[in-house]
């Protein structure tokens, strides 16, 4: 229903309009008198009241709370905004006199980038150069190179940096002179966003059926925040039918899922699927997306700014693509145009996965940015 609203001109014209038509005589009411005064000081308390009540209506529906408010809507029903994502990956760490000397690096070293994002080496018993004995990792003397596993510091989508960024380690240790990034890293993520949060309530009171499938996808989402997934009821993870078991295909936006996510989303299914029936969770196959196009922009434009933002956007595209989905190759054109940020001219030369030819959905494929080559040329 719509709210008839007014402005504090209406209810001050209102209220002379009907202090007038009230009055057996006549009387003034021009600015500065006291009856206009005290008109205008009631419709500034009016003016207040309703902004009183549009808040208040605002915060009994969780479509219009924001905030705070949204998080004590869904508590009352016992769910919570999920947190953030620290982003996870491998770094390389170099010695240049590797021949002479051994290095012991621990769990919570630093490594960060140019821009001080810091990230920090994290246990992993099952890694070939972990000591049991130290409870930490060792490079023995004639290995140049170790590569571990790190964590951002600080969760969100800050962590997310391209390959090469983590260059400067942020504590100093004996035999290592230099640490890279092979990989980019784009499994950080933010704590959910209020429209998250709207569109999960529904799926997460459906859920309270367990054993539904409802349930399950409910199980999965709450895992962890922006962590896509598929669910194939009734097939194995090789794909046959098979009664009484589905599978999981869960994605967190790297092209390689770290093996706790897929222990945690088995552990939250096993505690919400149906006594008896069967499951697995499993990663989705990567297919590495490249692309690249001829883009002709006009003269005087900014090259690096529109080639930035077009790789930035026809990435995120691709990874924005469902599980088990394709990708039409028309949509590179169509980016290119609506993306650029100033008028483009034409684009050109478009090939995707070097051709001119969708890719086709293909079941527990996942699609994963590659090389994006874009090419801008200034006309005229």
């Amino acid at each position: 229903m719509a709210l008839s609203l007014r402005s504090f001109s209406s209810l001050v014209r209102v209220a002379i309009v009907t202090a007038q038509a009230s009055c057996t005589s006549a009387f003034k009411l021009d600015p500065g008198s006291p009856g206009r005064a005290l008109i205008e000081a009631a419709s500034a308390l009016g003016l207040w009241l309703q902004y009183l009540l549009i808040r208040i209506l605002a915060r009994t529906r969780l479509a219009t709370s924001t905030g705070e408010d949204c998080d004590s809507f869904v508590g009352d029903f016992g769910m919570n905004r999920l947190p953030g994502v620290k982003a996870l990956g491998h770094v390389t760490m170099t010695c240049f006199s590797y021949q002479d000397i051994s290095a012991v690096i621990r769990p919570g070293v630093t490594v960060r980038t140019a821009a001080a994002t810091t990230f920090q080496v994290v246990a992993d018993p099952s890694h070939e150069r972990w000591s049991r004995e130290i409870q930490a990792y060792v490079r023995p003397a004639g290995f140049a190179a170790l590569t571990l596993p790190v964590e951002a510091l600080n969760a969100g989508s800050d962590g997310n940096v391209s390959a090469g960024a983590i260059s400067l380690m942020g504590t100093t240790v004996s035999g290592i002179d230099i640490v890279t990034n092979e990989k980019a890293f784009a499994n950080g993520s933010d704590q959910e966003t209020d429209a998250q949060l709207r569109i999960r309530f529904p799926l997460w009171l459906a859920s309270k059926a367990s054993g539904s499938r409802s349930a399950v996808e409910n199980a999965v989402a709450e895992t962890q925040n922006n962590l896509s997934y598929a669910l194939f009821d009734g097939e194995s993870p090789d794909g046959l039918l098979r009664s009484g078991y589905f599978s999981v295909v869960v994605d967190d936006g790297s092209d390689d899922v770290p093996e706790q996510v897929v222990r945690d989303v088995y552990e939250r299914v096993a505690l919400t699927k149906a006594l008896g029936i069967g499951f697995a969770v499993q990663r989705p196959l990567i297919s590495t997306i490249s692309v690249s196009m001829t883009v002709s922009v006009p003269s005087g434009s900014d090259v690096q700014t529109v080639e930035t933002a077009l790789v930035r956007a026809i990435a995120a595209d691709l990874r924005s693509t469902k599980i088990g989905a394709g990708y039409a190759f028309s949509r590179l054109a169509f980016i290119a145009y609506a993306s650029a940020g100033i008028p483009v001219l034409s684009v050109t030369a478009v090939t995707l996965n070097d051709a001119q030819n969708d890719i086709p959905a293909r079941t527990r494929q996942s699609l994963f940015p590659g090389t994006i080559s874009i090419t801008v040329v200034q006309e005229g």
